[in-house]
Formats: C-alpha cells, structure tokens, sequence
C-alpha cells in the first residue's frame, strides 16, 4: 500500500484554487498540480457507493439495471486495465466495502451481505440475513444500516449488533477517520462523534449542502464528501466543509491506491490522475 508516498496526489489534499478548464488542459488544477479527467467507464445509470481494493486497484460498485424502477447490481473494475465484470450471486447488489488488510469484499444486497470471491467472481451470503442493506463499511468490523429504519449495526463473528454509541440515531452514510472519529450524515446534517461516545458535532446542516449522496476516506484517513456539484474535504480544524473540486451531478466517490480521486457522476465513473509533466 502507498499510504506513505509524499504528498504527490491527494494524499494530504486541501481546498484551493481551482482552475478552470482550457482548451490544452481539459482536466483540473488543484492547489498547483495538474489533474486529467479519465473516464472509466460511461454509460452507467447512477453508479454508486464505490469502493476500492488497494491491492488490486479494483473499483467496485453499483448501478442501476432498469430505466424505469431501481433495481441495483454490483459490478466491478480494473481501474488500470478498465476491464469490467457484473457480480453474479447478490440480489439486488447495492452496497460495497473492502477490508484493506485481508482485501476481503463485502456487498450489500436486499436480503443481507455478501461475500466475495474475487477468484470465481461469486459472491454467497455471509450474514444480516434478510436485511435490506442500505449502507455498508468496514474498519476493524464491519458497519451496515439498513432499509427503511437505517439503524447502524455491527456483523462480528456472525452476530449482528445494534451499534451503541449511535443506538438511536439514523445513519445514511458512515466512514471513520485515521483519528478514531467517525463522520455520518442523516436527513438533519454531517455529524463527526469520537468512536465510543455519544456526543456528537454538527459540521453542516442539510440545508447547507446540496445533496450529499457519498463520505469516503482517502488512503491517510481524511475524509471527504462527494455532493450533487462537487466534492468536498471534511475540514476538521473548522468543522465545515470546503469544496475541492467542482462535478455536474456527483454521486459516489473513492480514492484509488495512487490517492487520485475516483467519482461517479449520473452516468459515468471518472478518475482525476496526476499530471507532473503539464504545467496548466
């Protein structure tokens, strides 16, 4: 893992001047340093909740498979070589999760979570059995709110567990930071609470910010927010949020393991890679 690497991509990111586009230089520039915008993959009805394998730069997430009622399948790919494939054995895939130190995947389905095998490319149910999955995320255990209720639960050696220190809070999106502090957002606002307490700290209402529809870490811990128009560094040093780089109806966000930020918008899966060589 590249964790260590200088702050050559956005490893150490922070809100700056943002450039807009030239004729030569189609892509961003963000805090000095040149950005191309690769398309991955196009095409795709609202790719969401993306997730990346570091050991394998292997992007999974979901996307819609009806054009006129939502049914979810998880799919995964190779960001570097853009191969593709559809996951076979999840119903109605729509939530997915690494855990970067055994790099096992998790999908969350409409009858519980998956497993994956990367191998046969099969996913078999491993636990929450009959939950509608609604979120999902792993840091130590594993994290899942489900539909409707979107209570946060732990899955552990099997047993599923309300998880206490937000017993009775609803949770939408949930990441936790290198800091041990996790960030969540329900219908009221972003909301950062230190792991076991209870006491929470609003960074931005929802009537401040314009949809937030993902929170995901970069490869140092930070968090970010991918918004309807843009994405986001959570700033804790000023508990709000500041716009990094401005997209045209966003909806997932990860960070591939060079640290270069990964999106989906309505249709497509993009990356921002580092551009050394091109002064923009």
């Amino acid at each position: 893992m590249k964790v260590l690497l200088i702050l050559s991509g956005l490893i150490a990111i922070r809100a700056g001047v943002i450039k807009e586009e030239k004729a030569d230089c189609p892509g961003v520039t963000i805090n000095g340093v040149y950005y191309e915008s690769e398309t991955l993959r196009k095409d795709l009805d609202r790719p969401y909740i993306l997730a990346v394998d570091y050991s394998t730069n292997n992007l999974y997430f979901s996307y819609n498979i009806h054009a006129d009622n939502d049914e979810f399948r998880s799919a995964r790919l190779n960001i570097n070589t853009k191969e593709f494939n559809n996951i076979d054995g999840v119903v109605n895939g729509f939530a997915q999760t690494v855990d970067q130190k055994t790099h096992d995947i998790y999908i969350g389905g409409s009858d519980g979570i998956y497993k994956y095998d990367y191998g046969n490319n099969q996913a078999e149910i491993f636990g929450a059995f009959g939950a509608n999955i609604w979120t999902i995320y792993f840091k130590d255990v594993l994290y899942y709110s489900t539909f409707p209720n979107q209570f946060l639960y732990t899955l552990e050696d099997g047993e599923s567990k309300r998880f206490p220190d937000l017993e009775d809070t609803k949770v939408d999106h949930f990441v936790i930071d290198h800091e041990n502090d996790m960030f969540y957002t329900n219908t009221t606002g972003l909301y950062c609470q230190k792991k076991g307490t209870k006491d929470a700290v609003l960074y931005a209402k929802t009537t401040e910010f314009k949809s937030m529809r993902s929170l995901t870490t970069d490869l140092n811990g930070q968090v970010f927010a991918c918004l309807e128009d843009g994405i986001y560094a959570v700033k804790k040093s000023s508990k709000s949020l500041e716009k990094v780089v401005s997209i045209e109806d966003g909806f997932g966000l990860a960070f591939d393991n060079d640290n270069n930020i990964v999106y989906s918008d309505a249709t497509s899966l993009v990356r921002f890679k580092i551009n050394r060589h091109k002064k923009c």
